[in-house]
């Protein structure tokens, strides 16, 4: 496979076609060239090159965070330890994300609880007395 149709990259891949269109466009994949009849074609390290974006993104990496992450990759200079700050910032996020929705759930449950349900009028109801404070 030396030549790769963007709808063959998309499928080994595992991403839709106008997803690696869109990643082109933010110049996160290149083609290596095109076919006479103007077809892009890339090599077969573009699938490497995306399933490392859909992995970034499946940790919580944001597209240009993961522009990032591939500057430092092929960069000459780069330490791990480059990757680690962005890694363990990544953790930070994630850690306060849990938090949030920590919150969210106890409140949640908690009004779930304070709710008797049934055939109780609305204006009863003690989740719209929170959502609706007087």
């Amino acid at each position: 496979m030396s030549d790769l149709t963007i709808g063959l990259l998309a499928k080994e891949s595992g991403v839709r076609i106008d997803t690696i269109r869109y990643y082109e466009q933010l110049g996160l994949v290149k083609p290596d060239s095109r076919s006479e009849a103007g077809y892009r074609l890339y090599g077969p390290e573009s699938i490497t090159l995306v399933k490392f974006i859909r992995r970034a993104k499946d940790l919580g990496f944001k597209l240009a965070e993961i522009k990032t992450l591939l500057t430092l990759e092929a960069s000459q200079t780069a330490t791990c330890k480059d990757i680690l700050e962005r890694t363990d910032q990544k953790l930070a996020e994630a850690k306060e994300s849990i938090k949030q929705l920590k919150n969210i759930h106890d409140a949640l449950e908690k009004l779930s609880g304070a709710c008797p349900g049934g055939d109780m009028p609305l204006n009863e109801c003690p989740i719209l007395d929170y959502l609706y404070p007087k």
